[in-house]
């Protein structure tokens, strides 16, 4: 074995044998700091339950336009065709509006 190697391997077994000091705890703050920001991590971005409410009002606002366009295609359906009016006759929406009773 090189005389070198001999050194070092003395010099890292008298390094393992070595006392250790004794580690003192970490202080009062740290350990607050250390248990806030942990806690911080593991919550998420964004809560379940803004996203759960965004889609339920989504879903609503949905199913109210599509029942609205429903019932607009219905009425339209049934204009009375037999009305004079040129009013109504050129303008469907109108129509639609005179037959069903939705003007303003």
């Amino acid at each position: 074995m090189n005389p070198i190697n001999e050194q070092l391997d003395r010099l890292l077994r008298a390094a393992a044998r070595a006392p250790r000091p004794a580690e003192a705890p970490a202080p009062f703050s740290t350990e607050a700091r250390v248990l806030a920001a942990w806690r911080e991590s593991r919550r998420p971005a964004v809560s379940w339950a803004s996203t759960e409410t965004w889609r339920m009002g989504l879903a609503t606002a949905m199913t109210a336009a599509c029942v609205a366009l429903c019932a607009s295609w219905f009425a339209s359906r049934h204009i009375d065709d037999s009305a004079n009016d040129p009013y109504v006759l050129n303008d469907p929406g109108l129509s639609v509006a005179m037959s069903t009773g939705w003007l303003p």
